[in-house]
């Protein structure tokens, strides 16, 4: 077999850094998937990606042509041929479409009968022909939220692709890839004279970077290096690093030479508080802080720089004066801002537009606070400081602070509430409002934020249906889907009994808009709340059928379907399910032939037999007794007492004839089971269970 070493190399212009990584792996993944769908065996792959370009390294990739048998199959022997031993028109027809000479068919056989068939040879193009378009799908396969374009041609990828090197051990393999020919020469280091490397054989690759420019290609070891240089140099002033995985993926997703540098910023911007100051350190300007072991800010910073430099003194110079510059700012922004207290910039916000159409903030502000009047009445929180919470959730969008760094909203609120001494849960509740950030992010640990992120997020939920920008399949430009993903997630995690149907309602009253159909829009956005449920809980691990067996029930309390869920998918692992649900199944198929209304009531004096007897006084003793725990919601203890149907409606399905001659028995006898099909329904859909 012939074994060889393929690179493959595209140089672009400077790659977002949050989605490098990203973009690599979908780019190996996809490559991976059009190998599998060529047959082209190979024996490891490697992936890099530094700010300026993206790599695959195949090791013993199989170069051989294949020859590939096919079979394509036609109708079975029976329907190929008439009484005559002429070919049908059925035959007649695929040997048409599939253009196949009847005399080169031939029988195919297999232990599930027999069918008539055609076989040819196909020959696979030679590797160096295929990879033009492997490499060039594998780039546009990717999903891009924000590709841009940059020839005539519209081609689009994150960035502009200027470079394409594909080598197969030493030969250059032919093609052209987003109107770029390929060659042997690798992008060098930015800020290298020499703009090219030239590798001569693709197993030179990654070392041949790092030999000339110290590029290191790989993107874990990279990280790793990041983590490594940082944390010793901040030992050597006695200090920690908090190394968050996001900033050190970022940061090492802006070099590819990555050098730790110590830099000290002014003692007196130590006063900004702790949280603000950070943000700018790690957020602002990509570096880490350093933390004594008692957590105290120090007034330094790491900062990785992309250039080796013998005399690093003017980096380090140059990035004390810009986060010095950038601290002033902000503690000017901080000391003028507190001039006012925090309540004081309520007024402003009737001079800030929420959206087009629905108003200022003011007006989002005291929709607010009506909705956690409301809320609160679920969740438990105290309503005066809720309410307190409400009315200085936005206030920090008018202060120059979050003018100047809108990511700071709601971390600028709960300082300034602290400084205001208002209540700490208040001022808590100001920044928890936000979260969850994403779909998994952290949620707030208060109940009062818990309350304010409810209704902060519903009012902007609700807001964006009302006026027609609710997300389609491609786009969700106002993250609705993480807005309710996140309201569902709290009103769950701190089980809160809150009806996601009224909540809507609620939200729609306080909008009042006219000549709009409530009702329709009402409905519309309950359906989007439990389609996310549905992916959530897909994405959670739980079995798919389960889910679909409770929403198919048209609940609309999110922690009533939770209980639901969660009590099914523990039953599902005791031995008693599946005998369970083998019964339910014949009692629903039972009933569905049955075409004739049937009552609830049943008629003792047509019971006949003792089995009939014991059935029902079973099913009337589960009733009874679980009758408090369907109102308490407590579905896992109710499912723990189902194992005492077992005897009674085997003995009942043994021993009792359910088609009786006699109509009105038979239909009492349905009754009896649609009684114990009833009790299962109150819980879930059981059919989708079968």
């Amino acid at each position: 077999m012939m074994k060889k070493t393929l690179l493959i190399e595209i140089g672009t212009e400077e790659l977002p850094a949050k989605i490098l990584y990203k973009l690599s792996l979908h780019f190996y993944n996809n490559f991976v998937k059009k190998l599998y769908f060529y047959n082209i065996s190979y024996s490891h792959i490697d992936y890099f990606s530094t700010p300026r370009r993206l790599a695959l390294l195949i090791k013993k990739i199989d170069t051989k042509k294949k020859i590939t048998k096919i079979v394509i199959r036609g109708p079975s022997i029976k329907s190929a041929f008439d009484e005559n031993g002429l070919p049908t028109l059925a035959t007649q027809n695929w040997c048409q479409h599939h253009k196949i000479d009847f005399i080169q068919t031939h029988c195919l056989k297999n232990k599930n009968g027999a069918w008539l068939a055609f076989s040819k040879i196909k020959k696979q193009k030679r590797i160096q022909h295929l990879l033009p378009n492997i490499v060039e799908s594998a780039i546009k396969s990717i999903v891009i939220d924000n590709p841009m374009r940059w020839t005539i041609n519209n081609e689009e990828f994150s960035r502009p692709i200027r470079n394409i090197v594909m080598l197969l051990d030493d030969e250059i393999i032919p093609g052209k890839i987003f109107n770029v020919a390929s060659n042997n020469v690798l992008q060098n280091h930015i800020c290298s004279k020499e703009h090219k490397i030239c590798i001569h054989h693709a197993q030179e690759y990654p070392l041949i970077l790092f030999q000339k420019n110290k590029i290191i290609a790989d993107f874990k070891i990279r990280k790793k290096i990041v983590k490594k240089i940082t944390k010793k140099l901040a030992r050597n002033i006695n200090g920690i690093i908090n190394t968050k995985d996001d900033l050190v993926e970022e940061v090492t997703a802006l070099v590819e030479s990555p050098k730790a540098l110590l830099v000290q910023f002014k003692k007196q911007f130590l006063s900004i508080p702790k949280k603000i100051l950070i943000h700018i350190i790690e957020t602002q300007q990509k570096c880490f802080p350093i933390y004594t072991k008692k957590k105290s800010l120090l007034p330094y910073f790491i900062f990785i720089s992309n250039i080796h430099s013998q005399n690093p003194k003017n980096i380090i110079s140059g990035n004390e004066k810009v986060m010095n510059a950038r601290l002033s700012d902000v503690k000017f922004f901080f000391q003028k801002d507190k001039h006012k207290r925090l309540i004081d910039y309520l007024p402003s916000l009737k001079k800030i537009i929420f959206q087009k159409n629905l108003g200022s903030l003011y007006e989002k502000t005291l929709r607010i606070k009506f909705l956690v009047q409301w809320i609160s009445l679920y969740s438990k929180s105290d309503a005066i400081k809720t309410v307190q919470a409400a009315m200085l959730s936005k206030c920090d969008l008018a202060t120059d602070m979050v003018s100047e760094f809108p990511e700071l909203k709601g971390i600028v609120g709960m300082y300034y509430a602290h400084y205001d001494q208002e209540n700490k849960e208040v001022a808590i509740a100001l920044k928890e409002q936000y979260l969850p950030s994403f779909s998994h992010g952290k949620l707030p640990k208060t109940i009062i934020g818990s309350t304010i992120s409810i209704a902060e997020k519903i009012d902007t939920l609700s807001g964006m249906f009302l006026t027609g920008k609710n997300p389609n399949s491609n786009k969700d430009p106002f993250s609705l889907r993480r807005l309710s993903i996140g309201i569902l997630r709290i009103i769950i995690t701190n089980n809160i009994s809150l009806d996601i149907k009224n909540l809507i309602k609620k939200s729609l009253d306080f909008y009042n808009k006219k000549n709009v159909n409530y009702s329709t829009l009402c409905i519309n956005i309950t359906n989007f709340f439990m389609t996310r449920l549905f992916y959530w809980y897909e994405e959670q691990g739980y079995n798919i059928k389960i889910i679909k067996a409770v929403l198919s029930c048209k609940l609309t309390i999110p922690i009533d379907i939770h209980y639901r869920i969660q009590a099914i998918s523990n039953f599902e692992k005791l031995n008693s399910f599946k005998p369970t649900i083998l019964y339910i199944k014949r009692i629903y198929n039972i009933l569905q032939k049955n075409h004739q209304k049937i009552s609830d009531d049943i008629n003792m004096d047509l019971i006949q037999q003792e089995e009939e007897k014991i059935l029902l006084q079973t099913i009337e003793y589960i009733y009874k007794i679980t009758k408090n725990l369907f109102i308490e919601k407590k579905y896992q203890e109710i499912l723990s007492m189902v194992h005492v149907f077992d005897i009674p409606i085997n003995n009942f399905f043994n021993n009792v004839y359910i088609c009786h001659e006699n109509q009105k028995i038979q239909i009492n006898r349905f009754i009896l089971l649609n009684k114990l099909k009833k009790f299962f329904f109150k819980i879930a859909n059981f059919s989708y269970l079968f």
